[in-house]
């Protein structure tokens, strides 16, 4: 099967449902309001505009989406302490301003001066199948 393209809203609930049900597994019983977080978050995958597409409806692409976000919580967990805040300086900026950064802004923003320094750590977090790099525009786009 080809790797499906889940859209980036999607992958981030299924992380968030991820994180908080391991949260309610170290919890006691009785815990509403991660329950009530975890019922609203259940919703919000179960019914995203992505099951309603032809990736979507494929039997696999729950599982898919499910693996996917292990595989890529596991790259994150093996990321440096630089390459963590890059991450999330992007993560933060694209929620911020809709587009990737230049390599240039992201220097300035972690404290790197070389643009090749900056593009070293792109590659690694690429390599980590966290970013993608592209041909075109900015040359950054978020996996998650």
């Amino acid at each position: 099967m080809a790797d499906i393209a889940f859209p980036l809203d999607l992958i981030e609930a299924q992380r968030d449902w991820n994180h908080l049900r391991a949260e309610l597994a170290r919890r006691p019983a009785g815990t509403p309001e991660l329950l009530n977080r975890l019922r609203i978050l259940t919703a919000r995958v179960a019914v995203h505009s992505f099951w309603e597409t032809e990736d979507g409806k494929s039997p696999s692409a729950r599982d898919d989406l499910r693996r996917r976000v292990r595989e890529m919580e596991e790259a994150e967990r093996r990321l440096t302490v630089r390459q963590r805040r890059i991450l999330a300086w992007i993560r933060g900026w694209v929620a911020e301003h809709g587009e990737a950064p230049t390599l240039r802004q992201i220097g300035q923003a972690v404290g790197l001066s070389s643009t090749a320094s900056v593009g070293y750590q792109i590659n690694k977090l690429e390599e980590a199948g966290l970013v993608d790099r592209r041909s075109h525009g900015r040359g950054i786009a978020l996996r998650w």
